[in-house]
């Protein structure tokens, strides 16, 4: 097996899976029902979903992939920036929840 691809979405993971099965190509998604709960931070080997693919199929596998996400982007980068700028007390709240919680929700903006 081959590391192969590591969706975004659990959206994207089904369509993938969806399109090479319907290719007939053999693949394995590591951490497929554990990675769904979203209980942390996407941490690699601990809940990153991984598609692996057979070596015999990774070529046919990659066209495939590369065609669904070509497909499925975004038009423009910019409609996927965000202002990533919080204000004193936010910041305040995210570490405190972090060390006291472990956890972090980030703090839902609202357009001035």
């Amino acid at each position: 097996m081959k590391k192969h691809h590591s969706p975004s979405s659990e959206l994207d993971a089904i369509f993938i899976k969806s399109l090479l099965e319907a290719e007939g190509i053999y693949y394995f998604v590591h951490n497929d029902y554990f990675g769904s709960l979203n209980i942390s931070p996407v941490i690699p080997l601990f809940n990153e979903k991984t598609i692996y693919v057979a070596e015999r199929d990774a070529k046919t596998a990659g066209e495939v992939i590369s065609a669904y996400l070509d497909e499925h982007r975004p038009i423009s980068k910019e409609t996927e920036r965000v202002d990533s700028s919080y204000n004193l007390s936010a910041k305040i709240r995210i570490i405190v929840e972090v060390l006291l919680f472990n956890w972090f929700i980030p703090p839902i903006k609202t357009k001035h």
